[in-house]
């Protein structure tokens, strides 16, 4: 408990835990990291983050 824990999945489904999302810009994926063990809900056990990348095609 009260330790940050980085996994490759498996991956939880939407349409049963979103309670809402963040969309950060971040040079890269160490960054991300960086920045989600900001969140509260990092350090909730009842709670996760899940981090997605987002492709921009414009």
């Amino acid at each position: 408990m009260g330790q940050i824990r980085t996994t490759d999945g498996p991956f939880l489904e939407t349409k049963e835990v979103l309670g809402g999302y963040y969309l950060v810009e971040a040079a890269d994926l160490d960054e991300v990291l960086s920045l989600a063990t900001l969140l509260p809900e990092v350090r909730a056990s009842h709670s996760g983050v899940e981090i997605r990348p987002v492709v921009d095609h414009g």
